[in-house]
């Protein structure tokens, strides 16, 4: 069972990642990026940045977690 567990932990990970992705998207395009000011956009790619490098950190704590 743990082992099935350990093998999909990262699904696990990707999934509310990506429903809350969706979520600001949804949010984000319905509102402050209708007005295709340059700024608004480079504020909604930093944002999606800082919460890929969250996700790789994440990641890269249960991989060491589990190798150690």
């Amino acid at each position: 069972m743990k082992k099935s567990i350990d093998r999909f932990k990262y699904i696990l990970i990707l999934i509310p990642l990506g429903i809350i992705i969706r979520f600001i998207d949804i949010q984000v395009t319905d509102g402050f990026l209708s007005s295709n000011e340059n700024k608004d956009h480079f504020l909604f790619i930093a944002g999606l940045v800082v919460l890929v490098i969250a996700l790789l950190s994440i990641v890269l704590y249960f991989d060491k977690k589990s190798n150690s």
